[in-house]
């Protein structure tokens, strides 16, 4: 299954339906190159969309980047911290998020 093809995004969000989230409430765009998408976390529930409407983080990264953090080859913490992740937007809720994202993941 390709990558943000229409069969992976209901293959993530009917993944998603039974992940607890908590009371989270907090959308994430994922921006790569041309392609980007968005996870959002609300009402107890998770979900992936190809566009959000607002967002309240933002995370560019090139497709490699985004290639090897699908792959598991590269952490996100390890992506930031060396600088190949810009991170915009209200980054104290995307912390406060990190369990119901590591649920999502």
């Amino acid at each position: 299954m390709e990558f943000l093809s229409n069969e992976w995004y209901e293959a993530a969000n009917q993944a998603l339906q039974d992940v607890d989230i908590g009371n989270t409430d907090l959308s994430v765009a994922y921006v790569f190159g041309q392609s980007s998408h968005c996870i959002i976390l609300t009402d107890g529930k998770a979900s992936v969309s190809r566009e959000c409407e607002s967002v309240d983080v933002t995370l560019r990264q090139t497709r490699d980047v985004a290639e090897e953090l699908r792959k598991g080859s590269l952490s996100a913490l390890t992506a930031i911290q060396e600088c190949l992740i810009e991170v915009e937007g209200d980054v104290g809720r995307l912390l406060a998020a990190r369990d119901a994202l590591a649920a999502v993941d």
